[in-house]
């Protein structure tokens, strides 16, 4: 599995108000996103930040993502239809999105999370 584990306080020290996920995605392409299958993403000792989901759209193989003190907005259907680990701790989500895929997932942690209803829709 290639697995990819980003220590983002370096990032946020050097450039603490222009850093942003976007940044990885002009970055991340050049090392071969596509085969990504696994991502972390923990923000929880500087604070919470928010990111598109935009930056998944080339990360169609990842299988395992966690995130911490991160939120994510956009279209969710973004993610990877392959993903079957998400651990998404501290979510502001009050629910899950519609448009998150979630016909391979084996494991759904939302540890802390303010998650109060986990779909608006009932799922068939």
């Amino acid at each position: 599995m290639r697995f990819l584990s980003i220590n983002l306080n370096h990032f946020i020290q050097l450039k603490p108000k222009t850093f942003s996920l976007l940044f990885l995605a002009f970055f991340l392409p050049m090392q071969g996103t596509q085969k990504v299958e696994g991502l972390i993403l923990n923000l929880q000792s500087k604070g919470r930040d928010s990111f598109s989901t935009n930056v998944f759209q080339l990360m169609q193989n990842m299988r395992l993502l966690q995130l911490d003190c991160v939120d994510l907005t956009g279209d969710f259907g973004h993610l990877s239809k392959q993903l079957r680990w998400v651990n998404w701790q501290r979510s502001t989500l009050s629910c899950i999105p519609n448009d998150f895929y979630q016909g391979n997932l084996v494991v759904l942690e939302l540890k802390f999370s303010n998650v109060k209803q986990v779909w608006k829709e009932t799922k068939v």
